[in-house]
């Protein structure tokens, strides 16, 4: 059955689409506009190992009106954003994550240059720009001094919410948020020590007691 609506969509190169034919439903890349009829589509599959998607070889025709989504893309720029609506991260050019595995702790965090932020996100950025320092104008952590009672009592904590094990779905959505922004936090403080040829600290997660 053909989709009328579809017949108006102008598709183009690059552009991510969800497919839903013989091949079965699967999300894509049009890498050939054929005709008023047809794309060519490079399949992304899954990784089962570590959850990772990736833009495979395997490249098939395919007729518009299996074309259930399309996000068109007016720039590179807007790649991020896209696969955010056809439900999947960008890591990085060229692999992805789905949002329903991002619980996985082993998925990497991808490139920061991919990260994908809404209108509203960027609205609240610019109200808030001038209290924002940029991450390489911070000075690079340094651990506190555990001979202070309160210091051990801190550095006691964040090694019990290391072995914290959520015992409900929002509480692992919690502690994955928050060792996502550790990982991304302690990846910007070693760059920023090796910037100033400063030793990097052993462990953020296991601070001394």
């Amino acid at each position: 059955m053909s989709h009328p609506e579809q017949c108006m969509t102008s598709y183009s190169v690059g552009d991510p689409v969800q497919v839903n034919d013989e091949q079965g439903s699967y999300t894509g890349v049009i890498i050939e506009v054929v005709d008023q009829e047809l794309l060519h589509v490079q399949m992304i599959k899954k990784d089962d190992q570590t959850n990772i998607y990736r833009i495979t070889d395997d490249a098939y025709e395919v007729p518009r009106y299996a074309i259930a989504e399309h996000v068109h893309l007016n720039s590179d720029a807007d790649a991020p954003k896209a696969f955010h609506k056809l439900g999947f991260r960008m890591l990085d050019g060229g692999s992805f994550v789905r949002h329903e595995d991002e619980d996985d702790t082993s998925v990497p965090l991808g490139n920061p240059e991919f990260d994908y932020s809404s209108s509203d996100d960027e609205s609240d950025s610019d109200s808030m720009k001038d209290f924002i320092v940029p991450d390489e104008e911070c000075e690079p952590f340094t651990q506190a001094d555990p001979s202070c009672a309160f210091v051990r009592e801190t550095h006691q904590a964040v090694r019990m919410f290391n072995d914290w094990a959520p015992a409900t779905e929002e509480e692992q959505q919690v502690k994955q948020f928050i060792t996502k922004q550790e990982a991304r936090a302690a990846a910007i403080d070693d760059d920023a020590r090796f910037s100033k040829n400063m030793p990097g600290i052993t462990s953020y997660s296991k601070p001394p007691l």
